[in-house]
């Protein structure tokens, strides 16, 4: 069921339970929030009032609170300026304009210039503004400029225009014969659409009540069953006999105030209220922080939900090189093979087909060779590959737990988010997200197998990535992170990449002091994230220096992050996004 909406209507009959503030002094103003301000009004008889008016995009609405609200600790400058014509002034006039949603207030200031403070409460254009008596602007909630519309600025010394509207009748002040003439000369088909289009203030809501009123009298096409609707309705507002009713969902969740009972909904749903005051405090006190809980839960779901989706792209890749592990077997097999038969190895040879140790009688085994290396060279090279992959799918299966461990806990937490029912609630997982780490915003969002935890590198931030085959790639993110990553944890023989000649993150491929066993592909993966961490992130092509890291220095009193290499080999790679 949709909301009730703060209408034309409703501003009328706020409108007229105003009226004692006639003659109120305006003790204080204050700006609770961006878009709302709150005057406290001294009236003989009644004492103090809050009065708040708000001109909010969602929320936008004027009526008399039971509380003070509480203050920022600067007031904003809309405030200020509030302050110094209108603070200490009297209340002249409270009028509504024709039948539009827009409140004008005549205020005698202190020093005895009058000012009109116009609120227009119109959707996500609501603006409050403050009018010298010479029709120009001395300060609004919403400064408009040219850029934001051609139409109308709303900037303090500009003349004050009011907003467009087309003029139409004010349905208050319309009679019956007027209403009969209009509809039988224009015989529209649709007549709720016609209420809309013909009378000022009308809007969808208020015109549809309207039409379920006339077909609860009878025939809904007859022009005089029409217009006992239509003035059932503004018999009403012109003799302020209001009966305002706070008006719920079948689950009992408030919907909206409403200064009349409606025929379009069901009356058990319908709660009367002492006035309208009342039942917009009613509303407003359990809608908006019902509203503000619901936008925080989407925020924090998709904050989780990316650090989810990181966790599972992170396990897809962890399981590729998990599942490796039996190439150890191969790549042994292969080495034991070649040392079997060294002297059957030609030198520069691509392959080599021999007897196969292990297989049936007459098997053969063909072997890929490096022609750079000499036959017991290309052995080792398979050894040193088979303890690489053994050990690497032993790291990578406890990263795999850590990485599933983490994967439940988010779970867990979109599931207690499912739950939340209230801010105080919401705010204790929040924080609960934050100490995990969950709550950066890189996190997970670009769908790598990345992550980071304080834990890891004693609070640094360094990023972890899983490339292809499960080779842990670190990346630095900052100066202190740099510097910790190539003084305290990379090894020698893990290899060290940086954009050359120029600022960015260092990064580290983790090689088990096995370099020559970490295929191109992961180089240029480590590279692209080089890149991509660098102010050359937006180039097309950027050059890549990579060396290892024995061959990486920090200069005796250099900044932390500022390192000398040599022994470097230069990739061309596109940053990786």
């Amino acid at each position: 069921m949709s909301t009730i909406p703060y209408d034309s209507l409703t501003l009328a009959a706020v409108v007229h339970a105003l009226q004692p503030l006639q003659g109120g002094r305006i003790q204080h103003i204050a700006q609770p929030a961006e878009h709302d301000i709150l005057l406290t009004i001294y009236v003989r008889g009644m004492g103090e009032v809050y009065w708040l008016i708000s001109c909010s995009p969602q929320w936008a609405r004027t009526h008399l609170l039971s509380h003070r609200l509480p203050n920022p600790p600067q007031p904003p400058p809309f405030c200020m300026a509030l302050r110094k014509y209108l603070q200490g002034g009297t209340i002249l006039t409270l009028a509504q304009r024709r039948f539009d949603r827009v409140l004008d207030v005549e205020v005698k200031g202190h020093e005895g210039h009058t000012y009109l403070l116009s609120a227009e409460l119109m959707g996500r254009h609501s603006n409050i503004i403050l009018i010298a008596p010479d029709e120009r602007i001395l300060h609004a909630a919403k400064l408009v400029s040219s850029r934001i519309s051609r139409v109308r600025e709303v900037l303090p010394g500009r003349a004050y225009t009011p907003p467009p509207a087309e003029e139409r009748p004010d349905p208050r002040a319309v009679s019956e014969s007027q209403f009969l003439q209009w509809y039988q000369q224009e015989q529209p088909s649709d007549f709720a659409a016609w209420l809309r289009s013909r009378f000022e203030g009308i809007g969808t809501f208020l015109a549809g009540e309207i039409a379920v009123r006339a077909q609860r009298l009878g025939n809904g096409n007859n022009p005089d069953i029409l217009w006992s609707a239509f003035r059932s309705v503004f018999d009403v507002a012109k003799a302020g006999d209001w009966e305002p009713v706070l008006v719920r969902d079948e689950a009992h969740h408030p919907i909206g105030a409403y200064p009349i009972p409606l025929a379009s909904l069901p009356k058990q749903q319908q709660h009367p209220r002492s006035n309208i005051h009342v039942a917009l405090g009613n509303y407003y006190a359990v809608a908006i922080p019902r509203a503000e809980l619901e936008q925080q839960k989407r925020s924090l779901q998709g904050i989780l939900q990316r650090v989810l989706s990181a966790r599972r792209n992170a396990l897809q890749q962890l399981q590729q090189g998990v599942e490796e592990r039996a190439q150890a077997e191969v790549y042994r097999r292969r080495g034991e093979t070649l040392l079997a038969f060294l002297s059957q190895v030609p030198k520069g040879a691509q392959e080599v087909t021999l007897p196969d140790l292990y297989g049936a009688d007459g098997a053969t085994l063909t072997i890929p060779l490096d022609p750079t290396l000499t036959p017991q060279e290309n052995a080792q090279r398979y050894f040193a590959r088979a303890r690489h992959v053994e050990q690497n799918a032993e790291r990578l299966e406890a990263m795999r737990h850590r990485l599933m461990t983490e994967q439940m806990q988010v779970q867990e937490a979109l599931q207690k988010l499912e739950s939340i029912s209230d801010l105080s609630a919401l705010e204790a997982l929040r924080q609960e997200i934050a100490a995990r780490g969950w709550l950066n915003p890189t996190a997970g969002v670009s769908g790598e197998a990345s992550t980071r935890t304080q834990e890891d590198f004693e609070g640094r931030r360094i990023r972890v990535h899983v490339a292809p085959g499960g080779w842990q790639v670190l990346v630095g993110e900052n100066a202190e992170a740099n510097d910790y990553l190539v003084t305290r944890v990379a090894q020698p023989n893990d290899w060290w990449l940086h954009v050359r000649a120029g600022t960015g993150a260092h990064v580290v491929i983790r090689t088990n002091n096995n370099p020559q066993a970490v295929p191109r592909q992961v180089l240029e993966y480590a590279a692209q994230l080089a890149a991509a961490n660098s102010p050359q992130r937006h180039s097309s092509i950027v050059p890549v220096d990579y060396t290892l890291r024995k061959y990486v220095r920090r200069p005796r009193g250099a900044q932390p992050g500022f390192v000398t290499y040599t022994h470097e080999k230069t990739l061309h790679v596109s940053p990786r996004g």
